[in-house]
């Protein structure tokens, strides 16, 4: 099974402490319209189902405002899961919910983060279908990025300064569009640090440039990329997707979702899981394998 192919998506409703108790919500005095969030919601999780996935969705936990932002929970590569340990203290309960799915009912093989001052964010946490970029500043840091490398050693795993771009997570400026397409967002900030992943990459990607943040946000699973509408994108990188994109796209609205920080890859946290993990083939060829990956391939 290659890259970006995916089974399983474990997805969280949205919670009515999300209006104005969320990490984001600060910035909103009047709250964020929670009913619009859940319809927003829903349009992601249809989606998921057309795209050819299995929705396991959790109830919302009112205790936790942010835990429909279930990707920042865990980071889930083949079949092993990474339970994250979130930068901001108020969301690392919401791990223990993620944990169970992710071992008990889907039996994943479940890594544990060992380092007591590790913090780490599914959202620093870039997969590329051949690489690991993982940003490292305000809350993930060198100890999780560390946590990472340990957890998928047939991966080469590079860490990038993430600490002087203006945005939150690392994938809220980079995202994959394709196999081999990374969309990123414009600002000298973001070209920076997309620098620096250009000098550790041990892959070549095509770089889509995107004229604003929203427009980046996107999601590639299973052939098909899911991207805001254009009234949110705008029209130049709504153009850029016509342009390039010959694989079916999805749109959906994430306005209320966005004010708090929501994102399309937030919403979700994909798996591969199949009956025989061990026999799950990677899309690398051997052109493209160099002396310092730790790729393994097993014998079919």
């Amino acid at each position: 099974m290659s890259a970006f192919h995916y089974n399983f998506a474990i997805i969280c409703r949205v919670p009515n402490s999300l209006k104005n108790r969320s990490v984001g919500s600060d910035n909103y005095p009047n709250g964020v319209d929670v009913e619009k969030a859940r319809q927003e919601y829903e349009t992601i999780r249809e989606v998921l189902k057309n795209c050819d996935i299995n929705i396991i969705e959790l109830v919302e936990d009112e205790s936790y405002p942010d835990c429909c932002f279930v990707d920042d929970t865990a980071v889930v590569i083949g079949n092993t899961a990474l339970i994250a340990r979130p930068g901001h203290s108020s969301r690392q309960g919401e791990v223990g919910e993620i944990r169970k799915v992710l071992k008990g009912d889907l039996r994943m093989n479940v890594v544990e983060i060992g380092n007591a001052k590790a913090t780490l964010d599914g959202g620093d946490v870039l997969f590329t279908g051949k690489e690991i970029f993982v940003g490292v500043g305000k809350r993930t840091n060198e100890a999780g990025a560390q946590a990472v490398a340990e957890a998928f050693p047939e991966y080469a795993v590079s860490k990038v300064n993430f600490g002087n771009c203006e945005a939150l997570h690392l994938k809220d400026v980079f995202n994959m569009a394709g196999r081999n397409v990374m969309a990123v967002a414009p600002g000298p900030d973001v070209q920076a640090v997309l620098q620096q992943m250009q000098d550790v990459a041990n892959y070549p990607y095509h770089v889509m440039q995107m004229d604003s943040r929203l427009a980046t946000d996107m999601l590639y699973v299973n052939g098909h990329l899911i991207h805001h509408v254009r009234q949110e994108m705008g029209n130049k990188s709504y153009g850029t997707l016509d342009e390039k994109i010959l694989w079916p796209r999805h749109h959906v609205q994430l306005t209320e979702l966005a004010k708090v920080g929501g994102s399309i890859g937030s919403q979700a946290i994909l798996i591969t899981r199949t009956r025989h993990p061990k026999r799950i083939i990677s899309n690398i060829q051997d052109e493209d394998l160099g002396y310092f990956t730790m790729w393994k391939r097993s014998e079919s």
